[in-house]
Parts: C-alpha cells; sequence; structure tokens
C-alpha cells in the first residue's frame, strides 16, 4: 500500500464511512476481527443480563405472562447469544461471516423484546416501551456494530415493534408518543455509532500511515546497510594493498627524500582510511547496527593490543605512546571491540589534535568505576569548549597540518561508551595538556559465550584498518 494513497485518503475524507477500494477491504477486515474479540465480552454480558430478566420476570410478572417471556428469552434469546459466544472463541466461521451473524443475533434479540412487549399487550398486561430503548442502545454502544448495520437492524426492530403496536390496536396517541421516544433513542444511537466508526476509521488510516512509514524506513535503512556493508569492504580493501606496498617502501633502503615521501604518503593514506572508517561507524551507529556483547575484560591485554594498534600513527607524527601498569585482576564488563575502538579514537585524537610529544594511558580503580584516560602533554583545551567536544561535527582550531577531520571522532567516543552503559568526559586548562577518560562498571559478570565467528563477523574489525579519527 502506498502512503500517498492513505494521505491523499485522510486529505478527502470519509464522510460516507466509506474508503478507496484498496483501503476499504482492509479496514472491513480489521474491524470484523475487533468484533469478533468485542463479542465475547459481550455476549457473556448480555446472558448474565437476560439471566437477570427471566428472574425479574418471575418474580414481577403474572404467572401466565411470565411462562410466556421466559419461554422466549431461553428459547430464543438466550440460545442465540451463547451461540455468539462459543463462536466468538472458534477459528470458523472468518471474521466477516461472524460479523455478519452478530449483526444478526442482535435482530434476533430486538425481535424477542417485540415479541415479549406484544405478548405482554395481549394478556392486558402492557410492558412499558423501554425495553426496545435498552435493546437500542445495547445494539448501538455495547455491540459495537458498524453504523450501517447497526442502524438497518434498528429500523427493522423498530418497524416490527410499530407493526406489532398497529395490530394488537394501541391507542394512536400512545403509540405516537412511544414511537417518537423510540425514535429519538434511535436517533442518539446513530450519531453514537456514527462518530465511534469515524473515529475508528481514522485511527486505522493512521495506523496504517505510521506502518507504511516504518516499512519505508526499514527498507531504506536495509539498503543503506548493504551499502555501508559494500563501501566498507571495497573501499578498505584497496586503502589496505596502498598501505602494505608503503609499509614495504619504508622498510626499505631509500634516499632520504623518497622515505620522507614515503611517510607522508602513510600520514595521507591512514589518515583517509581513519576518515572513511570515522564516517562508516557514525553510519552504523545511526542505523542501529551496534549491538553490544557484553563479556568480561582484562584491561591489561586490551590496553596492550590498543598500544600495538597505535603505536605506527605515533612513530609516524614523532609522538611517544605508553602506558602505565594495571593491576592484573582489573576487569571491566564491556563489548572488547567497542571499548577498543573508542579508546583508539582517543588516542587518535590525542596524536592528531594535541600539539604535544606524549601520550599516556592509564587505568584508575575509584569508588565506583574504573576510569581509563588518555593523556597528552600538549596545547591543552579552552575551557569555554569542554561541553561541545563530543557533539558530531565539532572542531576545535586545528594547531598541526594533519588535524584536518570530520569533527565525529570524539562523538563516536560517546555513543560508544554509552551503548556500553558508560560515561566519558575531559578534564584540561589550556597549554596544559588535555586527559579523556572513560567510566566503566567494575562488577563482575559472566562472560558471555560468543562463538569466535560471531566475533570475527562483527560489524567492523578493529586490526583490520584503525579508523575513526576524533577531530
Amino acid at each position: 500500500m502506498n502512503p500517498q494513497v492513505i494521505m491523499l485518503q485522510q486529505s478527502s475524507g470519509f464522510r460516507r464511512l466509506r474508503f478507496r477500494t484498496e483501503l476499504e477491504a482492509g479496514y472491513r477486515q480489521r474491524r470484523a476481527s475487533a468484533v469478533r474479540d468485542r463479542a465475547r465480552l459481550v455476549s457473556a454480558a448480555g446472558l448474565l443480563i437476560f439471566g437477570i430478566f427471566i428472574l425479574l420476570d418471575l418474580a414481577t410478572l403474572p404467572l401466565e405472562l411470565a411462562q410466556v417471556t421466559v419461554a422466549i428469552r431461553l428459547a430464543v434469546t438466550c440460545p442465540v447469544i451463547a451461540l455468539v459466544c462459543w463462536l466468538s472463541h472458534q477459528r470458523w466461521p472468518g471474521d466477516l461471516v461472524f460479523e455478519r451473524l452478530y449483526t444478526l443475533a442482535y435482530l434476533a434479540g430486538g425481535l424477542s423484546v417485540v415479541a415479549i412487549i406484544a405478548a405482554a399487550r395481549l394478556r392486558d398486561f402492557p410492558l412499558p416501551y423501554e425495553g426496545m430503548l435498552l435493546m437500542l442502545m445495547f445494539g448501538y454502544f455495547a455491540m459495537g456494530l458498524p453504523f450501517f448495520s447497526a442502524s438497518l437492524v434498528s429500523a427493522l426492530i423498530i418497524l416490527a415493534y410499530l407493526v406489532c403496536e398497529l395490530i394488537i390496536g394501541l391507542a394512536t396517541h400512545a403509540l405516537m408518543i412511544n414511537l417518537f421516544f423510540v425514535l429519538t433513542a434511535n436517533g442518539i444511537g446513530m450519531i453514537g455509532a456514527w462518530l465511534t466508526e469515524y473515529r475508528h476509521r481514522a485511527h486505522y488510516l493512521d495506523q496504517q500511515l505510521i506502518h507504511q512509514l516504518h516499512q519505508t524506513a526499514a527498507e531504506e535503512s536495509e539498503s543503506k546497510s548493504r551499502l555501508i556493508s559494500v563501501a566498507s569492504h571495497d573501499l578498505r580493501q584497496p586503502l589496505n594493498i596502498i598501505s602494505l606496498n608503503l609499509a614495504n617502501l619504508a622498510a626499505a633502503s631509500l634516499p632520504t627524500e623518497q622515505q620522507a615521501l614515503v611517510h607522508r604518503l602513510q600520514g595521507t593514506v591512514g589518515h583517509f582510511q581513519r576518515l572513511l572508517g570515522t564516517m562508516l561507524d557514525i553510519s552504523r551507529i545511526n542505523e542501529g547496527m551496534i549491538h553490544p556483547e557484553s563479556q568480561v575484560i582484562d584491561l591489561d591485554v586490551l590496553l596492550d593490543q590498543l598500544i600495538d594498534l597505535t603505536v605506527d600513527h605515533a612513530d609516524l607524527h614523532n609522538i611517544r605512546l605508553h602506558r602505565t601498569e594495571t593491576k592484573s585482576e582489573l576487569q571491566v564488563p564491556a563489548d572488547p571491540q567497542l571499548l577498543l575502538r573508542a579508546l583508539m579514537n582517543l588516542v587518535f585524537n590525542g596524536i592528531d589534535h594535541s600539539g604535544g610529544t606524549e601520550i599516556r594511558i592509564s587505568v584508575i580503580q575509584r569508588q565506583e568505576s574504573v576510569r581509563i584516560s588518555v593523556s597528552d602533554n600538549g596545547n591543552g583545551l579552552d575551557p569555554q569548549l569542554r561541553g561541545r567536544v563530543f557533539e558530531p561535527f565539532f572542531r576545535g582550531a586545528g594547531k598541526k597540518e594533519h588535524s584536518a577531520g570530520l569533527g565525529l571522532g570524539l562523538a563516536i567516543v560517546k555513543e560508544l561508551t554509552e551503548l556500553m552503559h558508560g560515561a566519558c568526559g575531559v578534564s584540561a586548562a589550556e597549554g596544559t595538556g588535555t586527559t579523556f577518560w572513560l567510566d566503566l562498571q567494575p562488577q563482575p559478570l559472566i562472560p558471555a559465550h560468543v562463538p569466535m565467528a560471531q566475533q570475527n563477523a562483527k560489524l567492523w574489525s578493529v586490526t583490520a584498518s584503525p579508523s575513526g579519527v576524533p577531530d
């Protein structure tokens, strides 16, 4: 179904309680299903009400009349209601057929009330017409019948009542008074039924529009996910090949000028790899493709891996990278790949933007968390910018040639940390260096037994090519 069709129906209106052909069938099926669900409670209530009426007939009516009214209720009304109750819990008939049977049950109930009134008239014990009013209101509001069905059946019941009163010979004056109140009640019921169905139809259109828009968004998201996967593979592969060739050239004995050119090319390719990784990472986060898989992490092992993945980039820019010793038993529950990605972004941020010569990675045990810090001895950070550095696309004034970027690296750090139910922040003073930190809960967690194949199929592999440089 096209969302434009639904919006066109909403704009054109449906005062006649009819949709376009492509919408009407679906609505009727939904309505019939709702009627079936409603009938289960309504039929149970109907049996209770008519059971009370049987007791009242026996208590208030003459015995001869009570025998007739009770017989009508037990032979016609109650069996019909019981049948509806039973059918409402069966798979057969279908919802649309059941809706028609449900409407016929209303007709049978109304005609039984007319028969009871007629029986009382014939025995000179006139019952009030209020029974007709109750039946009409029950059909319009309690039973929840569609507007046209309820109106047609109610008209037939009123017509049957009028014919009976004329045949019995009720005085014209009394008949007109009774008919006036019956028609008034029917008019109120019709208005209520029309408003109810109109509201239900409007709600149905809203639901269908939301469903269609959600489905369209899901299809677009799936298409973007495929594009991201293809782009990640097709773009990273040639860059990795170039990086390997440049690494071989850097290891060769080349003249000084050529060696410097190779280093510059390595920096450029690495920077492009990280820019590409940043765009892919933020796309995955926005598309909800990242789902943390928490397990107990040995921080000592993780930080060794972090050094291995970032030391080449640090050496390329003549920055010393080191870490403090960590307690061997210090563990945190987190996703190892997401945590490693966040820490890599912080290290690359310090390499590319701090303007310093040293980056230090440390871990301390706090009272309620474990804090992992990445500190530099660079130019520091303007205090006015502390609250904005984790915003997407925010970039401070870069002080180095290689500081160009997208302004997404630290935003990715924040997103990944929050996915692991942690917190991140920065402490710095201009001219005295900067410290970025991540806080994680230290409580032990039962390790998640994740198959190795599943781990290798993560959304990205941090060991393939470091990416996601913060800005």
